[in-house]
């Protein structure tokens, strides 16, 4: 039996069809992403412009496809609420639905090359001096980036960076889900001691360079909230317990403390690194932490254009240890 070629007309039905039927689908996962993020069925249909009739039975084919239910809506209650199923299925639309924007985004600079959108989630205690060690020279070079920056705790990182918000991870503290990850780049730090410049608390410190667990031990300390779980640590094996005066979600509020005399803050601080004018830096003298600031990507999942020159650059420009293959990453 001979089998005849196709049509032209049957070809190009075909060719549309599949195209609709990819954008259904694609949008059946928008909508699901934003009847979960308005939180109603009402609200989310008046930012989707969907009729609500319309947006409950795309609700209801998507959980007919799964097989489960995906959201629980309660009898006089405004608010929705995710089951197990509607939590995996949220994170992973929501990969989806940037995997789609990042490609129209990358195809549409293809033919320039220079441009794109560099989205990274950075360490809250990072993120000032990576764009000014980092970022800054890299736009100076590739004047037309839009640069998406995502600050958070490392467990927020973690959940930006698997659910495809962001690219690229600077982190100072070790991920929670490690196998998740690939660590690309990595680069030694120091949590150290900061003082005000003239503070009243290097009394009994003097002149030394260094601070010891025991002298911190007296004095009002305020920690960045990874620095505060490593530091708490080191204490306990000295059998000492810590005067806590603040812990702070970001660097700059532990550092407020310090250059207010209130306290000596605790914070991760890379070698070389000026803090400015304003402060003293004391090393710690026991606290061996083995702290690394890493740039981390997620397992198996292929880069943007724009982040693999941006990877290129840190690799030339910035004097980190280099863990992953460049090659493999680029």
């Amino acid at each position: 039996m001979q089998i005849r070629p196709a049509s032209k007309r049957k070809r190009g039905n075909f060719s549309i069809a599949l195209k609709r039927s990819l954008l259904m689908e694609i949008d059946n996962y928008r909508n699901f992403l934003a009847i979960v993020e308005a939180g109603s069925m009402t609200s989310a249909s008046e930012f989707v412009h969907i009729a609500q009739p319309a947006l409950s039975k795309q609700l209801k084919s998507l959980e007919g496809y799964f097989g489960t239910k995906l959201i629980i809506t309660t009898r006089g209650s405004k608010h929705l609420i995710l089951t197990d199923a509607g939590k995996i299925l949220y994170h992973k639309a929501k990969y989806i639905c940037s995997l789609e924007d990042m490609a129209r985004i990358e195809i549409d600079d293809i033919s320039d090359g220079n441009r794109g959108t560099l989205r990274i989630s950075a360490a809250n205690s990072r993120s000032s001096i990576f764009i000014k060690t980092c970022l800054e020279p890299f736009h100076d070079l590739f004047p037309n980036v839009v640069y998406e920056i995502y600050e958070g705790s490392v467990n927020e990182q973690s959940q930006q960076l698997l659910s495809g918000i962001t690219e690229l991870g600077i982190l100072s503290v070790p991920l929670i889900h490690q196998n998740d990850f690939e660590i690309l780049f990595q680069r030694e730090e120091d949590i150290c001691a900061i003082f005000s410049k003239n503070s009243k608390f290097l009394t009994d410190i003097g002149d030394k360079e260094t601070v010891s667990i025991k002298d911190l031990a007296s004095l009002p300390l305020c920690a960045s909230a990874g620095c505060n779980l490593i530091m708490n640590k080191i204490f306990k094996a000295h059998n000492l317990k810590p005067n806590i005066l603040s812990i702070c979600t970001t660097r700059t509020a532990a550092l407020q403390w310090a250059e207010d005399d209130y306290g000596v803050s605790l914070v991760p601080i890379e070698p070389g690194e000026d803090i400015g004018c304003h402060f003293t830096c004391r090393r710690i003298e026991e606290a061996d932490t083995e702290l690394y600031k890493t740039v981390v990507k997620v397992k198996g999942r292929p880069l943007s254009v724009i982040a693999r020159k941006f990877l290129k650059f840190y690799s030339e420009a910035r004097h980190s240890q280099r863990v992953g293959k460049l090659s493999t990453m680029l």
